[in-house]
């Protein structure tokens, strides 16, 4: 059993590039701040193909998960239920937004009995990976467990005493077939991930009309599970 757990709300952040992994926004400059201007649009994170991303929405509104050019968007009006769309119907831009332009995958088996940010590494390195840069990956399995949330406008962190209709939506499940996408970045805590943790993720669970997404506060996988990280250049055949 593999198992995540990042307590709060996890948001990327900071306007760079680290090879693989291009950054748009700031979780401290967004939260704290509270600058949640646009920085991105979905245009143009399409400019290039194989988008994988994971992100929020300009003012906070909702959480964006991109995954082989697909952007979902994850919405609540009110903490209580939520919804998730497709880019081609709900067009908009993100405050914070971690993204990459993956073409080629390894697919490995998720090592199991260690840490999930340990098995991720592991995974990577195997690979030529520098774990020490950022990185994207993604996760396909049954979820034993998971935890998840919609943010609503605000950061219950940063803001404790939010309204009942600012809550984010929150939502759990067992045994749940689901994709799990995200980036390993280590030393970017309060930038690209909360403090505490390596990782930022957010889940797809479904597809169709009944599709969930939002992001990951907790995760066990089962064994089995299937872990993709990039093919590197200089690791190409």
């Amino acid at each position: 059993m593999i198992r995540f757990l990042i307590l709060g709300i996890s948001l990327c952040g900071c306007a760079s590039s680290h090879d693989l992994v291009e950054q748009y926004g700031g979780m401290r400059d967004v939260l704290r701040l509270g600058n949640t201007q646009s920085r991105i649009s979905f245009v143009e994170m399409r400019q290039q193909p194989h988008a994988i991303g994971v992100g929020a929405l300009t003012d906070l509104q909702g959480e964006i998960t991109v995954f082989d050019g697909q952007i979902f968007v994850a919405t609540t009006s009110n903490g209580i239920s939520a919804s998730t769309t497709r880019d081609d119907a709900n067009p908009g831009s993100a405050t914070l937004m971690t993204l990459s332009h993956v073409k080629k995958w390894h697919h490995d088996t998720l090592p199991d009995s260690v840490p999930l940010e340990q098995a991720i590494e592991t995974v990577a390195r195997s690979h030529g990976i520098d774990s020490d840069r950022p990185f994207p990956f993604f996760i396909e399995g049954v979820a034993e467990s998971y935890e998840l949330h919609v943010i609503n406008g605000f950061c219950p962190i940063a803001t404790p005493d939010l309204a009942p209709e600012d809550q984010p939506w929150r939502a759990q499940g067992e045994s749940t077939a689901l994709k799990v996408i995200g980036f390993f970045a280590r030393d970017q805590q309060g930038v690209m991930t909360h403090h505490g943790s390596n990782l930022h993720i957010h889940a797809i669970i479904g597809d169709g009309d009944e599709t969930i997404t939002g992001h990951l506060d907790a995760v066990e996988m089962a064994p089995g599970s299937v872990l993709s990280v990039p093919v590197v250049k200089n690791m190409e055949s």
